[in-house]
């Protein structure tokens, strides 16, 4: 319920706050909603993942006792609800941003009570922040929207408590506001930067309250923040005291020896990049995030993007119209004191959220996910750039800036979910490609895999699916991986032995003499597992692979045992059978030895029209046509090879006697590929 505001203004009609909610409803859908079905699962996402579906959802508590104990249990029993269906993971951050935004709306009327548009404008702004682009990975980071739409309804919470004239209404909203706060600080410590922002409304409403001229009103104000600086005091305590978090980056001491020898010339430094981390996220996530992303969209991506978010613009222009009077000013225009009086909190809220995250020596990056850090600044950010429009812009010339904001972010979001939607495409191609190709693997393979648009991380987004895979009964990851980098060649060319453990149960010999190279260095070709005895790698293969192409066994596939196959509630159904199905189909046969099912394949897709986009690929075909005595389907194909001079002096050079039946077929083959 909105109240009267201090200066007479009256509330805005009840109609208004419903067109304002289902504004933001259709705002969150347009922003996030138009590609759900085509995202998946990603990064952190494959470990928890595994842990649940191998260990149960209890597993997932153990997981994160090292460091977010709460966030355990909030996750086990989202996982218990919602398991490894990527929709319902997909939905549910939806649901939680929704409910954040909703929040947010709540907050900001009851701050700045009578101020229909204002109000919304800040919080769609919030909502559709372009900075944060993590929504897609919405297993790992609906953690993160689940402890901050706490944290916004908390603080919405004591906005109503302010209000209230009722002792137990505003005792009730208290506690709420408590219990908010709380959860949020549990689930991410950083947030508690959000704390900030309610003693300020504490202390704006006992100024005001005071007419800003009594002195008393300090200690009007330390009674009413005591409700919530108890629990903040007892929770610093028990974090910084009594817990003692072991993994690197959350753990206190680790943090404080960060600062060394110099702790002032530290503190100097991360002062800068608290302002810098400021002008990052209030300025530049409006240009650099979608400038990045539309570089790698073509013309089709770009015009699906441009549909919603031309809706979001419009829809905004149509809620202002419908709240404005007979001369078109919205309804209970700001004072330019309540425009300044956002910008300002805007701002403040906005450092302040970002103090603690710069004080851990993180900081705002738009890359490797770094962008996260922006999300529990997105409630200052939304309310300082609405006040510095409403402060800087003329009345009549807002409502083309702000629809422009919203309709740019809209965007934004639009060409990240195809990003994300690409990534999520190429793991299902992988793993339905790698199953084609290899039935089972041994136990023991260290897997290093290369993705066409993406580069992984962690080894864990390898090793996670594989043994969801290959091994979904061990107890205990038996196929391992690492991502390809410099020190993984090292290891590989050393035989390096060693043993990967993460959050407390996990543990995975890497014994790099047992490496599988799978490489897929381009949407032009199909996913290669190397044979170190005779590489065929397609010709965009970087550097770092073709330095560990020699050391990648092939043995260790399974070609005999029964097929492994990805599991349907997570990679979907099985792809059409083009080009990549039959040349891992022929790769896997040529293994075998088995000629005639190559020529069988080669036949079939011919016939069909399919042909490879690399020619690398005509390989397996061609020791099918010399091995059964087809020289002239072996000409033909090694006449598409020679085309090609680069990729046929590659191939030359490793070729090798492991897939011909004997020196007179390998000397052909040499003499019409190679001569």
């Amino acid at each position: 319920m909105l109240m009267p505001d201090p200066d007479g203004t009256s509330p805005s009609h009840p109609r208004e706050r419903w067109l304002a909610i289902g504004l933001v409803t259709l705002a969150a859908l347009l922003a996030y909603g138009p590609l759900l079905t085509r995202l998946g699962f990603y990064r952190d996402d494959w470990y928890q993942i595994w842990a649940g579906l191998t260990h149960g959802y209890r597993s997932i508590i153990t997981l994160f006792s090292i460091d977010r104990p709460a966030m355990g249990y909030t996750y086990a029993a989202a996982f218990y609800l919602l398991r490894d269906v990527p929709l319902a993971w997909q939905v549910y951050a939806l649901f939680l941003r929704w409910v954040g935004a909703l929040a947010a709306l709540w907050f900001l009327r009851r701050t700045w009570p009578g101020r229909p548009w204002m109000t919304t404008s800040a919080a769609l702004l919030f909502l559709v922040y372009p900075g944060f682009l993590q929504q897609p990975n919405a297993n790992t980071f609906s953690n993160h929207l689940f402890g901050y739409a706490a944290g916004i309804l908390s603080l919405a919470a004591t906005a109503e408590a302010i209000h209230s004239d009722s002792g137990r209404r505003r005792a009730a909203f208290t506690a709420l506001a408590v219990v908010g706060a709380v959860t949020c600080w549990m689930i991410y410590e950083y947030m508690i930067g959000l704390e900030a922002a309610r003693y300020l409304v504490l202390a704006r409403d006992r100024l005001r309250k005071s007419g800003g001229t009594q002195k008393a009103w300090v200690g009007r104000w330390l009674r009413a923040s005591l409700p919530y600086l108890v629990p903040v005091i007892a929770y610093l305590g028990w974090r910084l005291f009594v817990f003692r978090a072991t993994r690197m980056g959350v753990d206190v001491g680790q943090v404080l020896a960060e600062y060394g020898s110099s702790p002032f010339a530290t503190l100097l430094q991360r002062i800068a990049g608290l302002l810098w981390d400021f002008v990052e996220s209030a300025f530049l996530a409006w240009a650099v995030p979608v400038y990045q992303l539309v570089d790698s969209l073509g013309l089709v991506r770009l015009l699906w993007g441009v549909i919603p978010a031309a809706l979001a613009g419009l829809v905004f222009i149509l809620y202002v119209r419908q709240t404005s009077n007979s001369t078109g000013v919205p309804s209970y225009e700001s004072s330019p004191r309540e425009e300044r009086d956002l910008l300002a909190f805007g701002a403040f809220a906005t450092l302040a959220a970002l103090i603690p995250v710069v004080l851990l020596g993180r900081d705002v990056r738009w890359s490797s996910a770094f962008d996260r850090y922006t999300l529990h600044a997105t409630l200052g950010l939304g309310m300082f750039i609405a006040g510095m429009v409403f402060t800087l812009v003329r009345s009549q010339a807002r409502l083309v800036v702000i629809s422009a904001l919203i309709g740019l972010s809209v965007f934004t979001h639009q060409a990240n979910a195809q990003h994300w939607a690409r990534f999520w495409e190429e793991q299902r191609q992988l793993w339905w490609q790698m199953v084609w190709r290899a039935p089972a693997l041994e136990h023991g393979t260290v897997l290093v895999v290369n993705l066409p648009s993406q580069r992984y991380f962690e080894d864990y987004e390898v090793w996670a699916p594989a043994n969801l895979i290959y091994a979904p009964e061990r107890s205990n990851p038996v196929i391992a991986a690492e991502v390809i980098a410099e020190e993984t060649v090292r290891k590989v060319l050393l035989a390096w032995d060693e043993t990967r453990a993460m959050r407390v149960f996990i543990e995975i010999p890497r014994d790099y003499a047992r490496t599988l190279v799978v490489d897929w260095p381009s949407g032009n070709a199909c996913v290669h597992l190397v044979d170190g005895n005779q590489p065929e790698l397609p010709s965009s293969s970087g550097s770092l692979m073709r330095a560990i192409a020699p050391y990648s066994r092939a043995d260790l596939i399974l070609t005999d045992a029964p097929a492994a196959s990805p599991p349907e509630r997570i990679f979907g159904r099985e792809p059409t059978h083009g080009w990549c199905w039959y040349y891992q189909a022929a790769s896997l046969a040529r293994q075998r030895g088995d000629w005639e099912r190559v020529v069988e394949l080669a036949n079939e897709a011919e016939t069909l029209g399919f042909s490879p986009g690399d020619v690398s690929e005509w390989m397996p075909f061609f020791h099918g046509y010399l091995n059964t005595g087809d020289e002239a389907g072996a000409r033909r194909l090694a006449a598409f090879v020679r085309g090609d001079e680069i990729a046929r002096r590659e191939l030359c050079s490793g070729l090798a006697q492991t897939y011909f039946l004997d020196r007179a077929t390998f000397d052909l083959g040499t003499r019409l590929l190679c001569d």
